[in-house]
């Protein structure tokens, strides 16, 4: 079997957070059996975890020491006999690989569908009528469960994330397995290999996206969101949607649909966020040798605000994460709101933490895939980067039934006044900014570079008003049709202080 992580990065917890890690210097069963439990109940909602064994953690670096190679197939046996010690049955996946030419076993605990579950106290392969208890996980080490712990199991035993339920309306057949190869391939998985030439069924077996028996294997929602060409066809909502609006009015609207495989919604996303809306200028000063550089919206922030819409939408609901761009502002909203245990003072303070998460496997697939980052870090760091920015502060919008949850950015002072200041909207001063940050372009590169397939009329028309004003100039001012022809910011009408573009 196989594991859809890469090994190192789990090792050496680069983005799994360290409660979801358990390691073993050597095999011990009874340790293993409480901790496979403790992670199947999943007491916190993070998705499981994994228990590494043959890597020593007594320092803060970890240490590979390795498996006696010859035990391994005894070390697996019992492993699947320790399955029907576990009430109800739970079979873990375990992967054998290779660190630093030393033998190491990894195995994979997923949110139990059937939880709470209960093992032995005391380890024995053959008794099952032993004293029995429930496990969980309280920060890195798994405890036997109280009776306070043992009520508040049951309770959330009751509510299971949507994005490991079965989804009844698709079928194993609309998952792709090119999908399925890609999302490995990034993540830098042993699995990926494999997936090019294992049968499908199996893979996704192997990757625990799918539910049922044999002859009626059904997607999770989890295998629909990122292997299926079209999430939004089996749940609705499924989307992104980005709506740039020029003017209050909405004329002269445009909207970019983004649907496919979850993390390709957002990287598609980003990138035309990116190319449209986020513009750089660079200042230089005669007192420091090194260029300021201002962004009209810090990148970081736009994603990590975008990442954390899809991430924690409810994809019960059927509505797109929205993202709405004006000549001022940047707004990202989705359904629903923040969790009511967060006072209306958090939310204005953007002092947002909770317990648990909407949708742990959505939240763990993105991690690996560098799109999110560690718990409770998302909302800080889009502060953080808008302080150093220079950028007003984060605005978090919800009404009183938290239905909604609106983030908005808006657009730094520098841009905003440009932007505010021209009869012609927003679109020459995307057209300048792009002057700024790259140089002398061809109009063919500012249109494409703003979003559009080809030369756009309406950008044809901003530059040559912009020439005719005296903002921006030909390269080549006595060849205006040769081939190595260049818009370049004139030097006249551009001595405000800002790096000069040649």
């Amino acid at each position: 079997m196989g594991i859809p992580v890469n090994i190192m990065d789990l090792v050496y917890r680069q983005k799994i957070e360290g409660p979801r890690l358990e390691f073993k210097r050597g095999w011990n069963p009874e340790k293993v059996l409480h901790t496979i439990c403790a992670f199947a109940n999943d007491v916190d909602d993070w998705g499981g975890g994994y228990i590494i064994i043959g890597v020593d953690m007594n320092s803060d670096i970890p240490e590979v020491v390795g498996l006696d190679r010859s035990s391994i197939d005894d070390m697996q046996k019992e492993l699947l006999g320790m399955s029907n010690l576990i009430e109800p049955r739970y079979l873990p996946a375990v992967e054998v690989t290779e660190l630093q030419n030393k033998a190491v076993m990894v195995i994979w605990v997923t949110t139990g569908d059937h939880r709470p579950y209960s093992c032995p106290v005391k380890y024995s392969k053959d008794r099952k009528d032993a004293e029995r208890g429930y496990y969980i996980r309280k920060m890195s080490s798994t405890i036997r469960a109280n009776r306070d712990d043992e009520r508040m199991l049951y309770e959330i035993s009751r509510n299971k994330s949507f994005d490991i339920c079965t989804n009844y309306d698709a079928s194993i057949q609309d998952l792709r397995a090119g999908h399925i190869t890609d999302y490995l391939y990034r993540v830098g998985s042993s699995l990926y290999q494999r997936s090019k030439i294992e049968p499908l069924e199996s893979l996704c077996k192997e990757m625990r996206i799918v539910n049922g028996p044999n002859e009626n294997l059904r997607p999770m929602n989890i295998g629909v969101l990122f292997f299926s060409d079209r999430p939004d066809l089996y749940l609705r909502g499924a989307f992104v949607d980005i709506v740039d609006k020029p003017i209050p009015t909405g004329e002269g609207m445009e909207e970019f649909r983004f649907t496919g495989p979850l993390h390709l919604q957002i990287i598609d996303s980003l990138a035309v966020l990116k190319r449209r809306f986020i513009s750089e200028r660079i200042y230089k000063s005669g007192i420091q040798p090194e260029a300021k550089r201002v962004e009209s919206y810090p990148y970081k922030a736009v994603r990590e605000l975008l990442v954390n819409a899809v991430y924690h939408k409810s994809y019960e609901i059927p509505e797109p994460v929205t993202v709405t761009v004006t000549p001022t502002s940047m707004e990202f909203l989705n359904y629903p709101g923040p969790s009511h245990s967060l006072s209306d003072d958090d939310i204005l303070n953007n002092r947002l933490t909770v317990g648990t998460y909407r949708n742990s496997r959505i939240g763990e697939y993105l991690k690996e895939l560098d799109l999110a980052e560690s718990r409770f870090t998302g909302i800080p760091e889009v502060v953080r980067a808008l302080e150093e920015n220079g950028s007003p502060p984060l605005r978090i919008l919800t009404d009183p039934g938290r239905t909604y949850f609106k983030a908005v950015l808006e657009i730094h002072p520098d841009f905003r006044n440009r932007c505010e200041s021209r009869d012609g909207g927003p679109l020459d001063a995307r057209i300048m900014d792009l002057l700024r940050s790259r140089g002398c372009m061809t109009v063919y590169d500012i249109s494409t570079a703003l979003g559009y397939k080809g030369i756009n009329k309406s950008v044809r028309v901003e530059i040559n008003r912009l020439m005719s004003e005296g903002f921006v100039e030909y390269l080549y001012p006595d060849k205006p049709r040769s081939p190595k022809q260049r818009i370049c910011l004139s030097k006249i009408r551009n001595q405000d202080g800002m790096d000069k573009q040649v």
